[in-house]
């Protein structure tokens, strides 16, 4: 059996994290900023994945399925990958924007399961469940080694999350920040003030998509692979879970809900057991995020690092 690098092991994780940190500020900002119940969240991070292969992906040949492949620059895939996921969720938004509570998750839910049968049958666009393996991943050439890339990569997303978590947190403390806090309390209060509700709920759901988006071209570096299985709707509760763990409306919290998924997850990939018991060991870390989750929100209800500063 190979030893573990442990520098290459804990890489790994930080990437984890990084792209769970990116899903979990995307969720933020539509509910933990605005209160929008978002249960589409794996629709957008599909969505921003696809963009950047088709973008960036060679022409097809004569045993490719699929019909589109530019070719792209990888930083133009990145980019493309944000402002496809901002532009479906503005069209998604036009029509559902203005639905409140389990209306609006029923609604994003239903357009997440959309696009995973499309993202399944569609061939022509995605290659079908054969998807796209052995994609580049940037800068790739530039290291003799898997593992130096992966230090790479891991500082990478570390810088990328860093950006993300930056920029929402000064938003967060912005008068557009506050307007959705304010939509958050009190949407009727928001309204009597003069504040265009809608308005500003597309812009909370708009750069929550594109964040989202981002990454799931981060994803696609890491995995070199996409296919439609990947993206189900456990990608949603994950980002959820990291949510809630941390404490909604706190950007700091995201990283902390992360972490703590992704050391459920490793600890439980390296829990031994016999065959007829890995099926139920395999289930286990599900059952280990919902009994923490249980315990959050029965002695924590507002996260490990509830939001400091409320709309009074």
């Amino acid at each position: 059996m190979r030893a573990i690098n442990i520098g290459v092991f804990i890489a790994g994780i930080v990437v984890l994290m990084g792209i769970y940190t990116l899903l979990a500020l995307g969720l933020n900002m539509r509910f933990g900023t605005t209160g929008l119940i978002d249960l589409g969240v794996v629709a957008f991070f599909a969505i921003g994945a696809y963009t950047y292969v088709i973008l960036t992906a060679p022409s097809p040949n004569t045993t490719d399925a699929y019909m589109f492949g530019f070719h792209l620059p990888m930083i133009v895939g990145f980019i493309g990958s944000g402002l496809v996921s901002a532009i479906f969720a503005f069209l998604v938004g036009l029509p559902a924007i203005r639905l409140k509570g389990e209306y609006l998750a029923i609604a994003t839910y239903a357009f997440a399961e959309v696009v995973r049968y499309l993202f399944t049958n569609e061939t022509w666009l995605t290659n079908g469940v054969t998807g796209f393996i052995g994609l580049r991943q940037p800068f790739r050439e530039l290291f003799e080694s898997a593992d130096s890339y992966q230090y790479f990569y891991a500082l990478l997303i570390v810088v990328a999350v860093g950006f993300f978590w930056f920029l929402f947190s000064r938003l967060d403390r912005s008068p557009f920040g506050r307007t959705l806090k304010a939509i958050r309390e009190n949407e009727d209060a928001a309204l009597a003030a003069g504040k265009n509700i809608a308005k500003f709920k597309m812009w909370s759901f708009v750069l929550g998509a594109a964040v989202i988006g981002f990454a799931g071209s981060f994803y696609v570096w890491y995995t070199s692979l996409i296919v439609p299985s990947l993206f189900v709707s456990e990608v949603t509760w994950i980002a959820w879970i990291a949510l809630t763990i941390g404490g909604t409306g706190n950007y700091k919290g995201m990283i902390l809900g992360s972490a703590v998924i992704v050391g459920i997850q490793e600890a439980t990939r390296f829990m031994q057991a016999s065959a007829e018991l890995a099926p139920i060991m395999a289930a286990s870390r599900f059952i280990a995020m919902g009994l923490i989750l249980v315990l959050i929100i029965r002695f924590k209800p507002k996260g490990i690092l509830p939001e400091r500063n409320a709309v009074d």
